[in-house]
């Protein structure tokens, strides 16, 4: 498992954290810097931006498959977990993974843990993600 701890804010002392656990089998697709998710220093936003409206803005009929944009496009929630593997994924790593990759035994077990820690020990899971989720937003 590979555990990834980055400083994302210091507020007066009060730190917070990204932290990551990551399935090893998930290393090869990761983007090199994905621990700068949600920090000052993240510089994929339009990337990020992009991939979303490509894959699903762009990709679905409003009118026609409303169902996808009531369950997917227009839920905020789904927006961000999408963004977030956007964001700590490479598309080109990914693409080369599955193309080696077609078929997975116990894709369950290849995940990707993000948490908040902060400087007092209080740690926080934001997204608990499997490879079959990264699959679905790609």
């Amino acid at each position: 498992m590979i555990q990834k701890t980055h400083l994302i804010e210091d507020d007066n002392g009060y730190k917070k954290y990204n932290y990551f656990e990551i399935s090893e089998g998930l290393k090869e697709i990761l983007d090199d810097e994905y621990y700068l998710y949600n920090s000052n220093e993240f510089k994929k936003t339009d990337l990020v931006e992009e991939l979303y409206k490509t894959n699903f803005i762009d990709k679905y009929d409003e009118v026609t498959q409303k169902e996808v944009f009531d369950l997917y496009i227009n839920n905020e929630e789904f927006k961000k977990k999408a963004q977030f593997v956007y964001s700590i994924i490479d598309r080109d790593k990914y693409i080369n993974f599955v193309n080696k990759n077609s078929e997975l035994e116990n894709p369950n077990d290849l995940i990707i843990k993000y948490f908040i820690l902060d400087s007092s020990g209080v740690k926080v899971q934001i997204y608990h993600i499997s490879i079959i989720d990264v699959s679905f937003v790609f």
